[in-house]
Formats: structure tokens, sequence, C-alpha cells
């Protein structure tokens, strides 16, 4: 098997499960035969999804612990309570306690994954080094990993994640055998909704993830969203005030909702469905004819260049009042 795989998928599409539990068939030591293909396993390529974990071996229980001296995780700090991982030991050994959990892959994390690749094996079996999201990894992190990936030790198996693989060194997906993960199927997103309990209707959801359902909150944005354009249907007029708009939950999810109703309006205003909200195609119609593709091109602009601001520690309340604005100027007189 090549020692390293490089998954790459739009955020949501379960790439860090999909890794997990190839990690897990790979250092289980009584692996066993799949009984039937799972869905999300067609998904994957056949050399990652042959096994799976048997669950009971000592190495099962020492991976389920967070515990395996043969399985390593590189990963942001900022993640690690989303992702689920026991990465206390790592804690302790931040440059700076008193400091923000990092965004990113620091270079102190691959260093310890180089070193860790070309010690012996604890349990005499593969070791397996997991690194998610691989476009977090900083310039300096990358350049460490590379120089690990052009020779890597025979006994490790790489198991690498990404969400843009555009932002991947070249050089870096050059030593990788890179895998496009697909969408997930239909049946596997509404199985995914029922299992993490989605209120609301699972159809609205899988059209506002576009199937990304391995989110925390697939339906983030949904919910403030569908106000918003309930409450501009209210406004037939010309002059629309940003008051009796409802606030954002937090700028993040603010600015990604505006991208996507943003988005479907300009496919409606060029004669095609909305994708996004679908269940509200008729009063979309009715707020694109309020608007030009001209205004939409430029707030498009500026609610994604406020996405990338979006981490950053902002007043949230002028943020949500600026963002607001910028969205009610759209369907009021001028230009």
């Amino acid at each position: 098997m090549n020692s390293a795989w490089l998954i790459h998928a739009p955020q949501g599409y379960g790439k860090w499960p999909l890794l997990q539990r190839a990690a897990a068939a790979l250092l289980c030591e009584s692996p066993q035969s799949p009984a039937a293909a799972a869905a999300e396993a067609s998904r994957l390529p056949s050399a990652l999804t042959a096994y799976r974990a048997c669950g009971r071996c000592a190495s099962c229980a020492l991976l389920a612990a967070g515990t395996h001296p043969d399985f390593l995780v590189a990963a942001p700090e900022a993640l690690w309570p989303e992702l689920g991982l026991n990465l206390a030991e790592e804690s302790s050994a931040r440059p700076d306690a008193k400091t923000a959990a990092s965004q990113d892959i620091r270079i102190e994390q691959i260093r310890r994954l180089n070193d860790w690749a070309v010690s012996t094996s604890h349990r005499g079996r593969a070791k397996v080094a997991l690194v998610y999201p691989l476009d977090a990894l900083n310039p300096a992190a990358a350049n460490a990993l590379l120089k690990t990936l052009e020779e890597p030790p025979e006994d490790v198996q790489f198991l690498l994640g990404a969400h843009r693989i555009d932002a991947v060194l070249p050089t870096l997906r050059s030593r990788c055998r890179l895998v496009a993960l697909p969408r997930p199927s239909t049946v596997e997103a509404q199985g995914q909704l029922a299992q993490i309990g989605a209120a609301r209707a699972k159809e609205a959801v899988l059209a506002w993830s576009q199937g990304a359902v391995y989110q925390s909150n697939p339906a983030a944005g949904l919910e403030w969203a569908e106000g918003l354009i309930d409450a501009l249907a209210q406004q037939p007029s010309r002059e629309v005030s940003s008051s009796v708009l409802p606030p954002p939950p937090d700028q993040k999810v603010g600015v990604a909702t505006l991208l996507k109703i943003g988005s479907d309006l300009q496919r409606v205003l060029a004669g095609g469905a909305p994708l996004y909200l679908p269940q509200k195609a008729q009063a979309l119609a009715a707020l694109a004819g309020r608007t030009s593709l001209l205004r939409l091109a430029k707030a498009l602009r500026s609610w994604t260049t406020r996405q990338r601001l979006a981490g950053f520690p902002l007043n949230q309340a002028l943020a949500s009042d600026a963002l607001l604005l910028e969205f009610a100027q759209l369907f009021s007189r001028g230009d």
C-alpha cells in the first residue's frame, strides 16, 4: 500500500470519520472482512476499506482510549474538541498555554510526528499518522512534513485529509496518492442527519448543506436565512431598513449564510432554481426582482472578504449591524 493517502473533499463530507475507521482497521490485530460494504466505504479506495477493526483486540482498546502508541494525530488545537480527540499530553506541550488555541497545524506538531515516525513500533505492527486537515499546515509545518514524505519510513502509513486540495503544497500532493471523496449519497446523508438528531426537515438541511452533513451543525444559519427572507417579504417597498432584520447567530455563520442566499439570488436572476433554499423559491424570485446581478456581485465580493476575517476578534454587535446593512442595501433604491 502507498505510504501516504490524501483524501480531499469539501468540509462536512465525512473525511474525518472515514479516516478514523481506516486507521483503526490498519492498527487492528484481528481485522475483519466487512460483511457488506457500508455506504460510506464505497467512497474510499478498496485498499482502505478491505477490512474493518474488530473493536475487541488490545490495539482497538488502546485506540478507543486515545492512548495507542502507534497512532499519532496532527490537527489544529482549535479542532480538538470538535474532533473528539484525547490529546491531553499535547496541550501541556504548547509553547504558551495562555494563548488561544491555534487554527493551524504547528511546526512543533510535525516535528513530533517526524520523530515518532522513525521510532520503533511499540506493538510490532503498522504505525498510522493522521494529519487533518492538511490545508491547515502553516508553511513551516508543511515543509517539515514534506521532508518525511520524501523518504517515508517503511512501517508508517500516512492518512491525510484536506478540505481544499488547491491549498496544499504541490510538492506535498505529489508525494501522496490522491483520492477525491464524492458527496455522501442521499441515503447516507439522511442516516447521518438522523444520527445527530437534526431538528429541521431533512430535505431542507440536505439542500442547505449540499450533502456536507458531517459538520457539527449542518443546519447552521438555515433558520436565520429563512427569517431574513420572511422579514424582507414583509417590506415590499424599495426602502429596506436593516433594523427590522433578525441579527445573525454570529459573524462566521452570518457571512456564510449571506453567501448562500446571494448565490441563490444569482441563480434565480439567471433563470435557474435556488440551490440552498428551494423551499423559498417563490420568495427568492420576488427578492431577485428588487436587486441586480451587479449589486449581488459586489455584495458577494464583500462577504467573501468578510469570511476571511470572520475568525478575528471583532465587535460582534457592530459587525452584525454592518452585515445587515449591506444585505438591506441590496434591495433598496440606489445605483
